[in-house]
């Protein structure tokens, strides 16, 4: 794999990396990097961490995408390639998944900005739309807002032994 990025870093243009998503063409997020991509779509978002596939039959329908970290695409040239990038999409899927494991929203708010905020930091999580976490977990950006304040609330000691999620 030759590893060239395309788009190396978080000040990526956004509406390139959608217009190469839409017309179906196969990226990965570097997995050398600590970068994803949120690919919004009609009613719900989805989050692509490093070594994922992006576009593709996937994604075609996106009709947004937000940067998160240090972004860095590159193309699959190989068939294993490709299947090693579908593998990590469905392995951050299922990470995503832990945060919807609770039925309360608010619940559900707070432990994806605790997966984020771990995997991430604190900077950069903030700097996310509430509308697009809201997609992500499905709740509205209201309670991703007070998702929020409630982690600002909590000591640093009991943000990290919150019983969230199980990371």
């Amino acid at each position: 794999m030759s590893n060239k990025s395309l788009l190396p870093q978080i000040t990526v243009n956004s509406t390139q990396v959608l217009t190469q998503l839409s017309s179906g063409q196969l990226l990965t997020i570097d997995p050398r990097r600590r970068g994803g991509l949120i690919v919004c779509k009609r009613h719900h978002a989805e989050f692509a961490g490093p070594g994922s596939a992006v576009g593709g039959v996937c994604d075609i329908d996106s009709s947004k995408v937000i940067p998160v970290g240090d972004l860095g695409l590159t193309h699959p040239e190989s068939y294993q390639e490709r299947q090693k990038a579908y593998a990590m999409r469905q392995k951050w899927f299922r990470f995503t998944q832990k945060a919807m494991e609770s039925s309360v929203p608010l619940q559900r708010a707070q432990a994806i900005l605790f997966l984020l905020d771990k995997y991430f930091g604190f900077e950069t999580v903030n700097h996310l739309p509430d509308e697009v976490l809201g997609q992500l977990v499905g709740v509205l950006p209201k309670t991703m807002k007070m998702g929020r304040q409630c982690m600002a609330n909590l000591p640093q000691s009991k943000q990290q032994d919150a019983k969230l999620v199980r990371v």
